[in-house]
Formats: structure tokens, sequence, C-alpha cells
């Protein structure tokens, strides 16, 4: 009977071990992928207010900061952009899907997998950037395809030469293809949600139908 009681003590302490375990995963999951959240704000805020007049690693002499974030908003929006070029400006709506990802599906992995695919679609954009679009007053000194772009394009300056049409839109479709995987796209999953819509609105509009014969 003692032995008993010991045995069925155990379980639930370890019962209880791996709920609590759960609960802190789930917990630090949500707290995680809140701080992607507000991380992918900031870098926007950080993007939109960028101004070329504002101290960076370059130049860090003018003392009036035009940037929302401040010096370290200035600091961080040059390295993005003159670094990868406008593609950055997409960057902060994949880490906030992947935050409110990871919130809903408390799936760690998930950052892993969609940083892998910003990071190719980033130098795919630079790329594109450098080559169709190179040119910007505010990005003066790498242009539009920041850094990145200028050193990928030497390698693949060749293949572009060979058909510039098609490089173009071989490009586009690689960043929107890789954008989408960034932010876990599921087709299925839109499908349905279409047709949920649909659903309600051809319930809503019989409604209003059968409302207006009475």
């Amino acid at each position: 009977m003692i032995q008993s009681d010991k045995s069925v003590f155990y379980m639930d302490m370890k019962n209880i071990i791996n709920n609590s375990k759960i609960f802190l995963f789930k917990r630090l999951s949500e707290l995680f992928g809140i701080t992607l959240i507000i991380v992918s704000f900031l870098l926007f805020i950080a993007l939109m207010t960028y101004s070329p007049d504002d101290p960076n690693f370059i130049f860090s002499e003018n003392l009036v900061i035009k940037n929302k974030l401040g010096i370290n908003g200035s600091y961080i929006s040059d390295f993005f952009l003159q670094s990868i070029g406008l593609v950055s400006f997409i960057i902060p709506l994949s880490i906030l899907i992947t935050g409110i990802n990871i919130v809903i599906n408390k799936n760690f992995i998930i950052i892993i997998e969609n940083f892998f695919y910003i990071i190719l679609y980033s130098s795919f954009g630079s790329i594109f950037f450098s080559n169709f679009y190179s040119e910007n007053f505010s990005l003066a000194i790498y242009g539009n395809g920041g850094f990145v772009g200028n050193s990928l394009n030497n390698l693949v300056i060749n293949i572009i030469k060979l058909n510039f049409d098609i490089s173009y839109y071989v490009l586009i479709s690689l960043i929107t293809i890789l954008f989408l995987l960034s932010i876990n796209f599921n087709l299925n999953f839109l499908l349905k949600f279409n047709s949920k819509l649909s659903q309600v609105f051809k319930k809503k509009e019989s409604e209003s139908n059968i409302n207006q014969k009475i």
C-alpha cells in the first residue's frame, strides 16, 4: 500500500514538472514572439525615418538627428540600408509575422527557417536593386542595392547580362517566393479563409434580400 502511494506521488510530481515545463516553454515562446513584434515595429520606424544627414558609421559629426528613434535608429537604419539597400523595408514585415507565428504556434524553429529565407531574399533583393534601380540620392554611397548588392553583383553580372528581361522577372519571382516563405505563407489556409469569407458575404446578402422582401 505504501509502495502504491509512493508511485502515485512520484507520478503526480512528474506530471507537475512536465506541465510546468510546458507552461514555461509556452510563456517564453510568447515573450520571444512579442519581442520580435516590438523589434519589427522599431526597425520599420527607424527605416522609414532614415535620413542620410543623420549620424552614421561613416559620418558622425552631425548632432541634429531626424530619425524618430534617435541616434540608435540612425545607426541601425544606416546599417541596413547601406548594407542591403531598399530590400530592407520588407524585413520588418517578415519579423512581425514571424513573431506572431511564434506567439500562436509556440515554435522556436520558425525563427531559424524564416531568418534563413530573409537572408536569401535580402541577397537577391540587393542584386535586383543594384542592377535595375541602382541610383538613389539618399543612398549615394552604395546605391539601392547596398554594399552586399554591389559585391554580389560582381559575381552574377555576366549571368544577368545574358538577358536583362529574363533576369528581371526571375529575380522578382525569387524575392517574392522567398519572402512568402519567410512569413510562413500558407496557400491552403488562404484559400480556406477566402472560402469562409465568401460564405459569410453570401449569407449576409441572402439575409438582406429576405429582409427587403419582408
